[in-house]
């Protein structure tokens, strides 16, 4: 079985998407959603981008053992208003 989407209540009224990994591990939750219809399209925006986006890396740098490509998944950084790969 492939992961899947939770679409859940929220706490304060509206719904929220869950992406859970075939084994049920919980991977991401979204932000808040006022309506059903609402949180779908979400779904469908995350299912868009999710496998073309570019991973943009806003985490420290001292990190040992990691460098700008880490897991095969090339890393960029923010330049100003442009996305370039990170040294």
């Amino acid at each position: 079985m492939a992961g899947y989407f939770k679409l859940v209540d929220a706490h304060d009224g509206g719904f929220r998407v869950k992406l859970t990994a075939p084994d049920g591990t919980l991977v991401a939750v979204s932000t808040f959603y006022a309506s059903k219809e609402e949180a779908i399209a979400g779904i469908e925006l995350i299912r868009e981008i999710a496998g073309t986006g570019p991973v943009v890396d806003h985490s420290r740098d001292d990190v040992p053992g990691t460098s700008a490509i880490f897991g095969g998944i090339q890393l960029l950084e923010e330049s100003g208003d442009a996305l370039r790969r990170k040294a």
